[in-house]
């Protein structure tokens, strides 16, 4: 019975959500074709094929609580520019057919819906008959009721015994009536929600471009570290060979003070190899990160900027360590963006999650904005390591300059 209680809880909530899913998909693809002609109906036809996607996220997480795993669709890709983006939601199967769905669950449900409400209501009067069949025999003249209708039949038994009758087979049959209903609804589900072999494979396909990226930014992040080290720390110790060697010979050759000099810039050159080893060490595992987490690390960056920086965590628990490292790169990055280029007086740095539960770390400034994303610099790199994790990043801002790192959750 809790098995029937939960597919009935189901089916009646079902023709509500069907019918506000068929008003928003007829009305929006209406209008997309009405209005193409002007262009104004592109956006609405994509917003309305989104909406739709919407209703098939819900539909999937309450077929969800039916035991019926269904996977979600895979969304088109965010590359390009606006309208590409925009036209390429017309050419996704997937949106197409979570708008059929969203379309078709109407008739469908007007039926289960019409099935589990007279099953429920046969059941409930039937088995309290006993309890309306006097009220209705002295208040409806005698000629209402179960009473009326056997004497219109016939049958020679008492209404209240055919309205107990009716009851009890409504009340056995019930399970199954509404599994079946239920069954409907998952076999629609399965037909027009399961993503097609054409998209997993797309997405095979995207994953593997996802890795051949992140190789490819790891092996630009090794040739980075090998250039740095080339021209900083290497030279500066080769200066600081050099002038040891000389100071060896000036107090060979009894000059303490020259030796005493050069010893004092040895020193000097000491500290400047220690610092740039320290910030090439950041750029490759910041032990803070890993030892106090990505709250502590973005912290020890901001307090580092030469630029105000105002963080703003509103992250409860500790993200994976992977998404924590690229989050923590892109910060840095965009900071590093900002003091170089910006010409930025504050900075805003905020860590948190979006509507669809994934991380997100948005970093904006004030300053006169142009950031583009160029092959071989430091964001197009940051953007590979993002999208080989599954995620996006977009660089937007003609004022000022918005650096937005969406990571889903694995």
């Amino acid at each position: 019975m809790r098995r029937a209680m939960r597919d009935s809880g189901y089916l009646l909530a079902t023709f509500p959500l069907a019918l506000a899913s068929f008003v928003v998909l007829v009305t929006g693809l209406s209008l997309w074709i009405g209005l193409t002609v002007v262009w104004v109906g592109l956006p609405i036809g994509a917003a309305t094929l989104y909406a739709g996607r919407g209703f098939a996220r819900v539909e999937r997480w309450r077929l969800r609580l039916l035991g019926a795993e269904i996977a979600d669709a895979r969304s088109p890709s965010r590359s390009g520019t606006r309208w590409q983006r925009m036209l390429r939601t017309f050419t996704d199967a997937s949106l197409w057919r979570e708008a059929l769905h969203g379309i078709v669950a109407l008739p469908l449900s007007c039926v289960t819906w019409s099935l589990t409400i007279t099953w429920w209501a046969m059941a409930f009067t039937g088995l309290t008959g006993w309890i309306w069949e006097p009220i209705t025999a002295r208040y409806g003249g005698g000629g209402s009721g179960a009473n009326a209708l056997m004497v219109l039949l016939g049958w020679p038994i008492p209404g209240a015994l055919f309205d107990a009758l009716v009851g009890l087979f409504a009340l056995v049959t019930l399970p199954w009536v509404v599994r079946g209903c239920a069954a409907a609804h998952v076999g629609l589900g399965r037909a027009l929600l399961t993503p097609t072999r054409r998209s997993l494979e797309r997405r095979v396909e995207e994953l593997s471009q996802a890795r051949d990226q992140l190789n490819k930014a790891e092996l630009d992040a090794l040739r980075r570290l090998e250039r740095d080290l080339h021209d900083g720390p290497q030279q500066t110790l080769i200066r600081l060979g050099i002038d040891l060697a000389a100071a060896e010979r000036r107090l060979a050759e009894g000059d303490v003070a020259s030796a005493t000099t050069l010893v004092a810039g040895c020193r000097r050159l000491n500290d400047s190899v220690i610092a740039d080893l320290r910030n090439l060490s950041r750029s490759i595992a910041p032990p803070v990160l890993a030892e106090r987490g990505l709250e502590a690390a973005l912290t020890a960056v901001a307090a580092r900027s030469t630029i105000p920086v105002t963080l703003r965590y509103d992250l409860a628990d500790e993200p994976p360590e992977a998404s924590a490292t690229v989050l923590y790169f892109v910060a840095c990055e965009a900071i590093a963006n900002a003091i170089k280029h910006s010409g930025a007086t504050r900075i805003g740095l905020w860590v948190g999650r979006d509507d669809q539960d994934s991380l997100v770390l948005e970093a904006s400034d004030d300053g006169h904005g142009g950031a583009i994303v160029v092959p071989g610099h430091g964001l197009a790199g940051l953007r590979e390591r993002v999208v080989a994790m599954d995620g996006r990043l977009d660089v937007t801002g003609p004022l000022g300059t918005t650096v937005r790192a969406v990571l889903p959750l694995p």
